[in-house]
């Protein structure tokens, strides 16, 4: 499996906090590695930072953000020969008003955003819990959606999931020119 620095780095920060939250229709997932049903994680989600984990939160500055989404684990997590599995990515995404417990929400994830479009889970029968982890970064200046996508190769049928195994995060990081993981957090779900 080809786990990035950044990969790494999201799961370890997770433990002890996250700086992002996962909205389903049905659940949010708050915690590092809460169990959320296939079902329940079936739809794209959207998603909300941290105030403390952005530079800017003052109207007007526009910074965008990337999110990727993640399946560490395919086909089983003792023998993930498959996986990296990309899962899900979005460009263009900006921060929107924060709540009251802090967290800003990231709008603009309709279809004309979408790098990759979001796949829900699905592991195997009989397959232990597999990771998905969702990381956002801050998007470079100048890069936009059909930048993204064309640099690392994701349109048309390379959108489809069988093209987006085995997929290289560190490859697509270093080709986008990213900087550190602005957010992460992570859930796990088995069928």
């Amino acid at each position: 499996m080809k786990e990035s620095p950044s990969i790494t780095q999201t799961l370890s920060a997770a433990q002890t906090g996250t700086t992002l939250r996962i909205h389903f229709p049905e659940t949010t997932v708050t915690e590092a590695a809460t169990n959320v049903t296939i079902a329940a994680s079936a739809q794209t989600p959207t998603l909300s930072v941290s105030v403390s984990a952005l530079k800017s939160t003052t109207p007007g500055v526009n910074n965008k953000y990337l999110a990727f989404s993640i399946d560490l684990d395919a086909p089983f997590p003792a023998f993930p020969v498959l996986g990296p599995i990309l899962h899900g990515m979005q460009a263009d995404l900006v921060a929107g008003a924060a709540d009251a417990d802090g967290f800003v929400a990231l709008e603009g994830g309709s279809a004309e955003w979408q790098v990759a479009p979001y796949v829900g889970p699905g592991p195997p029968p009989l397959s232990a819990p597999h990771r998905y982890v969702f990381m956002v970064f801050e998007q470079p200046e100048g890069m936009d959606t059909a930048k993204v996508k064309s640099v690392l190769g994701l349109d048309g049928p390379a959108t489809r999931v069988v093209s987006r195994m085995r997929w290289d995060q560190a490859a697509a990081e270093k080709s986008l020119g990213l900087g550190e993981v602005v957010a992460g957090n992570y859930f796990v779900s088995r069928r």
